[in-house]
């Protein structure tokens, strides 16, 4: 079962690569061919993003997650150097004419965009289990009160609704719009880690939330039943290692990619040809979609935690089974 399963991959990820070398070849044989501002060549571009961001989201569920970081760190690591590399040559007017130094750039920021929403979301998953165990002494507590992520995460977002109304105040004037647009794009950076951050917590640690459970007090922590990540569990966060009945990670992955791509990409992306919508109706967008990415990753992160940790899955179910058991005990004791 196991090896027709490889084999399955295996062969899934072949035929991927096959028709990304296709899109690519397309991409790169029409290029020259269309106007920048032409409907054709906006319906090229789109269909060249898409795909690639299906190509990463689907890779993410094929292969091992500590190759897919690698990937990912090889990509953007190369594809950034790239794109500026080439834009750099285009200012200095290092052009030569056998080759079109602007469809590569273009195609390296296509190839990092993508990658780079669910490279994005592997890596939180990991930081939550390297900063989950109380032994690193890394939890957030104030003397004896311990700070819930919840309360982060509304903090987070309120600090995403504050950075979206400074855009639209900076975007008001063209000075800031045209000669000083490096502070729009670190607005635009911060607005989407934090509004993608707090809903992610907001939605992980939702039941709290609801409950307004903000603020917690602890005279001390249990060490009985603590996981070698999370520590401590109890029968009070039983509930936090619940994941809902349908499978929403992946359809949070592929959404929080699509919101990337619409704030970096912009018109470009969904070609105003296509779509007859403007660029501030395009980023107000893609910021919603982050919005509904992140928190559909945090209502289902114990089952993505799952998938790419499965050793401390199975030892954390243990623990939550034998919790259950001892408290069913003691209440037919």
């Amino acid at each position: 079962m196991k090896n027709r399963l490889f084999f399955i991959k295996i062969s899934l990820i072949l035929v991927l690569i096959l028709v990304g070398l296709i899109v690519s070849y397309c991409y790169f044989y029409h290029y020259p061919r269309y106007y920048w501002v032409s409907l054709e060549f906006s319906i090229n571009r789109f269909i060249t993003i898409v795909y690639f961001i299906t190509f990463f989201c689907s890779l993410l569920l094929l292969i091992d997650f500590n190759l897919y970081n690698k990937a990912f760190g090889i990509i953007i690591t190369v594809g950034t150097i790239s794109w500026i590399g080439i834009y750099l040559l285009e200012i200095l007017k290092m052009k030569p004419e056998f080759w079109y130094w602007s469809a590569i750039r273009d195609f390296s920021a296509i190839i990092c965009l993508s990658i780079l929403a669910p490279g994005f979301t592997l890596n939180i998953i990991k930081f939550i289990k390297n900063n989950s165990n109380q032994n690193q002494k890394k939890k957030i507590v104030f003397r004896k009160y311990h700070i819930h992520e919840g309360l982060v995460g509304v903090i987070f977002v309120i600090f995403g609704i504050a950075l979206l109304l400074i855009r639209y105040l900076m975007i008001q004037h063209e000075v800031l719009r045209k000669q000083l647009r490096i502070f729009l794009a670190l607005d635009m950076i911060l607005l989407y880690l934090f509004l993608f951050s707090g809903s992610f917590l907001v939605f992980r640690d939702r039941r709290d939330v609801l409950k307004l459970k903000f603020i917690e007090k602890r005279n001390s922590f249990n060490d009985i039943d603590n996981s070698s990540v999370f520590s401590p569990i109890t029968l009070d966060s039983i509930h936090f290692f619940k994941s809902p009945r349908i499978p929403y990670y992946p359809i949070g992955i592929v959404i929080n990619s699509f919101s990337v791509n619409l704030l970096i990409h912009g018109t470009d992306f969904l070609g105003r040809k296509i779509f007859s919508i403007t660029q501030e109706t395009i980023v107000l967008i893609g910021f919603i979609l982050c919005l509904i990415g992140g928190f559909m990753i945090g209502m289902d992160w114990y089952r993505l935690f799952a998938k790419l940790y499965p050793d401390l899955y199975s030892e954390i179910e243990e623990i939550l089974i034998s919790l259950k058991s001892s408290n069913e005990s003691r209440i037919q004791g």
